[in-house]
């Protein structure tokens, strides 16, 4: 198993470079065939506009998008051919959730930013640089691979970490996650606040994955005073875990409760690089 198909997001925002980088970094490491996914927004009205918003000022965004598509277009096909990666390049005008899922369901893999969780006051955000990690994983059944929104990503998957709860969306994530997890130096099981009465938690996931060659271990915490998601933070933080990997839960209050809000808390405030399932 591996991934022979890789999508990636790009939009014209100012991580699209980082983007880029990981996605053929991971293109090279799974010798991978990299789609590069780029949505063009409509054009964003002002709120305090009224009314009537004149053509030109329309036409102006539109003119404006569609230089930054052919200039990430030329950036990323000159970065593919250097580095030697199978690739090809997809634009589209479309809802970017919309064109985002509709790609997503023919890739093996996802790659996507996590947008600024605080933009400036009064900055017009574009859908497409909005758009959330969690809803493509939710609305495709694909892993989607979520970066965050600063940092640099040198290294992913040497040190992972499995979020696990026995739930199907952990199940699936990890499965999901296996080229990763093989390919990993150390892999480390998390189970948090756990119920021992059946046995040890987790324990049964860490035989499977060894038995993939999975260089894996367990661990199981409580977290009393915090949140899972916090506990989560925390541990990757201790263990200098480089990529987690985790279900991705809907948004209904049952869920909140059962989880705590665990993916929310994590794309809020994510460290590291994130692979969502669903």
């Amino acid at each position: 198993m591996g991934y022979q198909d890789i999508l990636l997001h790009l939009s014209d925002d100012p991580r699209s470079a980082v983007k880029t980088d990981v996605a053929l970094r991971l293109a090279q490491k799974f010798k991978a065939h990299l789609i590069a996914l780029y949505t063009v927004p409509p054009p964003v009205v002002p709120y305090y506009s009224g009314e009537f918003v004149p053509a030109a000022f329309m036409q102006q965004q539109v003119d404006e998008s569609l230089a930054a598509a052919a200039k990430a277009q030329a950036a990323f096909e000159a970065a593919t051919a250097r580095e030697g990666v199978a690739a090809e390049w997809i634009v589209t005008e479309g809802a970017p959730v919309e064109a985002a899922a509709t790609a997503a369901r023919a890739a093996d893999l996802v790659v996507m930013g996590q947008p600024d969780p605080s933009p400036q006051e009064g900055i017009l955000v574009s859908p497409a640089v909005g758009l959330l990690p969690h809803e493509v994983a939710l609305s495709t059944g694909r892993p989607v691979l979520a970066l965050p929104y600063a940092g640099q990503f040198t290294s992913i998957g040497k040190r992972v970490m499995v979020a696990w709860n026995g739930a199907k969306e952990a199940t699936r994530a990890v499965h999901d996650a296996l080229p990763f997890l093989k390919a990993a130096e150390k892999v480390t099981v998390l189970c948090i606040n756990a119920d021992k009465s059946r046995g040890t938690p987790g324990a049964d996931l860490v035989r499977h994955l060894a038995r993939h060659g999975v260089k894996v271990e367990l661990a199981n915490t409580v977290a009393d005073d915090i949140s899972v998601g916090e506990a989560l933070l925390s541990t990757i933080a201790d263990r200098d875990i480089d990529l987690l990997v985790m279900g991705a839960y809907g948004h209904s209050r049952l869920r909140e409760v059962v989880f705590g809000g665990v993916t929310e808390t994590i794309l809020d405030a994510m460290t590291v690089p994130v692979l969502l399932s669903h």
